[in-house]
């Protein structure tokens, strides 16, 4: 079982993102989501590597795009707040639970 859990708000975000992509390239948008998927794979293995930012929050960025996976450990569950894309509205998701 994975420990790794996402805010609903950030399903959205993630559903956005492949939507996206897939509208560009179908294959990209298959790229993009195994990008995301290695990333939760590496948080999950390793939940304090990532550099810390504050409020207990740290952010895992994605290979070759430009989004980060914001998340926040809860205990053994890890907490995916947001995928927050690099250059839009900073620090948006601080407000979310």
């Amino acid at each position: 079982m994975s420990r790794v859990h996402h805010l609903p708000e950030a399903e959205e975000e993630i559903l956005q993102a492949v939507n996206w992509y897939y509208d560009q390239e179908p294959a990209l948008a298959a790229e993009f989501y195994l990008e995301l998927k290695k990333a939760e794979v590496g948080i999950e293995s390793f939940p304090e590597f990532w550099p810390p930012l504050s409020g207990g929050y740290r952010r895992k960025s994605l290979n070759r795009y430009p989004y980060g996976l914001i998340y926040r450990l809860e205990g053994d569950l890890i907490l995916v707040v947001a995928l927050a894309h690099t250059s839009r509205k900073p620090d948006y998701w601080r407000e979310r639970p």
